[in-house]
């Protein structure tokens, strides 16, 4: 029965996978938190979320993680 019932449901969006990571995390001032501004108003604008791409939420993300390695360890930055 649970097999029938995963084969009727649809795919769940990829992108929100990425987008639910941002919950309740600080972004620093600057560029990040305005990218993110950017996004989360073109993905509140309506149902197909104004052509906010999976690569623009897994970009931002992966700008976050570093920011946040640089900024637990200012020395590996100047390596």
């Amino acid at each position: 029965m649970a097999a029938q019932e995963t084969a009727d449901r649809p795919a769940p969006d990829p992108r929100l996978k990425v987008l639910k990571k941002f919950r309740g995390k600080f972004l620093p001032k600057g560029t990040l938190r305005e990218r993110h501004r950017e996004l989360m108003k073109r993905w509140d604008s309506g149902d197909d979320h104004a052509g906010v791409t999976f690569e623009e939420l897994k970009a931002l993300l992966d700008d976050w993680r570093n920011d946040q390695a640089l900024r637990r360890n200012p020395k590996a930055a100047e390596a």
